[in-house]
């Protein structure tokens, strides 16, 4: 969905000032409590605050990368935990050294050992195209892997109390929460909100036939790890999903097409800001050659892309930004033929 108000500094203040708000700190005292609790040394003159923009208290030593929570309700970290204990020998990905919650310490706690390399986020747009497109492919490889991580049902991989039969239904279900708040909160408007309510009515079930894999659902510069072309962590699995492989392409499109999206809010914005990697592109093609080859992908990223859509309006990080992205929405991806689907945000990706 274009980006406009996105671009201003006014909304890069704003969502810096939400980041600000919405994380949670603590101090390296009780880090290394914690630490110390699960067997660790760590030096406290050696314990920081990781810096990079997310709502999630994480921090770093020579060695780790500590993650802490003190929310009850979910298990938000162990995902990390099980595609460690799945994938660790096979790929490049996060490795796991300690998983807690509320037993030995007060907080759910993650323990990672701290991965090689340089965040990619750091030298994108510094490194060749060469070096660029082996890592990316190797990316893609690993996305592969993760299909190979079956479940029985769909749903968060933090909560498996959350099981749906469908696809369908999860995005459904979850729909319906984000509309609720949306009305509740008065962030647009009702005629808007029904428009786009009756399209993803009649268009959710293209997801009734598909089947939940391990998909990470916020594939990006910031949680790829790597020396040169060479791929050495990928990180971050906190929100990731059981959910049809293909939910994979909508972070992975996006990197392509747009990637300031990913430090919206940050220092990096500005480097970022108006660049893509198209060439990128054909190495997606043909390490997923079979979601390509489906004649429904591009209504499904579309159904799929207008849920996310508003999830991220329900979330509410910025009232401009949420009139502009409902205008998106109901203007440029309720798409009723053919011509608008390919004139959507991901069928213009595609296409390129």
């Amino acid at each position: 969905m274009d980006q406009k108000y996105t671009d201003s500094d006014e909304y890069q203040k704003e969502i810096a000032d939400q980041y600000a708000a919405r994380v949670t700190h603590f101090p390296v005292s009780e880090v290394q409590m914690v630490l110390t609790k699960l067997g660790f040394d760590a030096d406290p003159e050696t314990v920081t605050e990781a810096v990079v923009g997310n709502v999630n208290a994480t921090y770093l030593t020579p060695t780790l990368v500590v993650k802490m929570n003190k929310d009850t309700d979910s298990h938000d970290y162990i995902a990390n935990k099980l595609v460690s204990d799945r994938l660790g020998s096979k790929c490049p990905v996060v490795k796991v050294l300690a998983y807690d919650f509320f037993e030995k310490t007060d907080y759910e706690v993650l323990v990672m050992e701290r991965s090689p390399g340089t965040l990619l986020l750091n030298d994108m747009l510094a490194l060749p195209p060469a070096e660029l497109e082996a890592l990316f492919a190797r990316v893609v490889d690993v996305v592969q892997h993760f299909g190979a991580i079956t479940f029985d049902t769909f749903g968060p991989v933090s909560n498996q109390d959350k099981a749906f039969g469908t696809y369908t239904e999860l995005l459904s279900s979850e729909f319906k929460t984000n509309v609720r708040t949306i009305r509740d909160l008065s962030l647009c408007e009702e005629a808007d909100i029904q428009l786009v309510e009756k399209y993803f009515a009649e268009n959710v079930h293209i997801f009734n036939d598909e089947r939940p894999v391990l998909v990470h659902t916020d594939l990006h510069m910031g949680n790829i790890l790597h020396d040169g072309g060479t791929l050495t962590a990928i990180i971050d699995f906190d929100s990731a999903e059981r959910a049809p492989l293909m939910r994979s392409l909508i972070s992975l499109l996006g990197l392509i097409d747009n990637p300031s999206q990913f430090v919206e809010g940050t220092k990096d914005f500005v480097a970022y800001k108006g660049k893509n990697f198209y060439h990128l592109l054909p190495i997606l093609r043909r390490g997923l050659s079979e979601l390509f080859a489906d004649p429904l992908l591009l209504k499904k990223l579309n159904v799929n892309g207008v849920a996310v859509g508003i999830m991220w309006i329900a979330g509410n990080w910025s009232a401009e930004w949420n009139k502009e992205m409902m205008f998106n929405l109901v203007t440029k991806e309720l798409a009723t033929s053919d011509a608008e689907l390919k004139n959507s945000y991901f069928g213009k990706i595609i296409s390129s």
